[in-house]
């Protein structure tokens, strides 16, 4: 753990992380999540005890280790100045949370938290916290108010966008950083902002629908 998570959390909350990051290295390492509670707790030097006291169950001892990249993606939007441009800071924030020095963590964990379905619903929790989290800190640079639908949209497309790169990663051996910014670009450029077909009236059906053959309006008794 680095000088700067030691100054963004608090001391019991540091020490439940410094077990988290243990556990995350034991599970690469053995390159599986399969692993009893008791030789989780042998291998990273605490006792069982000690580890329900941190963990209420084994799926939960990666989520401290998520909660601070959630920490650090929304620190890097809050501190970078604010004339950087919107998209370089989310790929900015997005470095510091899960590639750099995280990065050997990122590509060697997540296949096994995909893998293991009791993590991977830690792992989607997580995402939603970060949606919440994330939507008052981008609020200020998006000119919204923090509570505005608004601001949680746009926080909604940078999580998901979060986690689709690093499901890329995982199924297609994509670059989490690249398919990060594509799938951004998706969000603000793709299909849900392309000029739409109109749609029927309120009340009409469909064009395809065939009333007279399934018992509809015009269909005779």
């Amino acid at each position: 753990m680095t000088a700067v998570m030691e100054r963004e959390i608090e001391p019991r909350e540091g020490a439940r992380l410094r077990a988290s990051e243990k556990c995350c290295a034991l599970f690469s390492a053995r390159g599986t999540t399969d692993l009893t509670i008791t030789e989780i707790a042998s291998e990273i030097g605490i006792s069982q005890r000690t580890f329900y006291r941190y963990f209420p169950v084994k799926a939960e001892s990666v989520g401290p280790v998520f909660d601070w990249s959630i920490r650090r993606f929304n620190a890097v939007i809050f501190e970078t100045d604010p004339d950087v441009a919107l998209t370089e800071v989310l790929r900015l924030a997005f470095r510091a949370s899960l590639l750099g020095e995280s990065a050997e963590r990122t590509l060697q964990l997540f296949p096994l938290v995909f893998r293991n379905s009791e993590m991977w619903s830690v792992f989607m929790r997580r995402v939603h916290d970060g949606e919440l989290s994330v939507a008052p800190v981008l609020a200020p640079r998006l000119g919204l108010a923090a509570d505005s639908v608004a601001a949680r949209a746009a926080a909604a497309a940078v999580a998901s966008s979060i986690r689709i790169a690093l499901e890329d990663m995982v199924t297609a051996g994509a670059d989490p950083e690249i398919a990060y910014v594509r799938t951004l670009a998706q969000f603000t450029s793709g299909p849900l902002v392309a000029t739409p077909r109109r749609l029927p009236e309120v009340g009409s059906p469909p064009r395809h629908a065939n009333l007279t053959s399934t018992g509809g309006a015009n269909s005779t008794p």
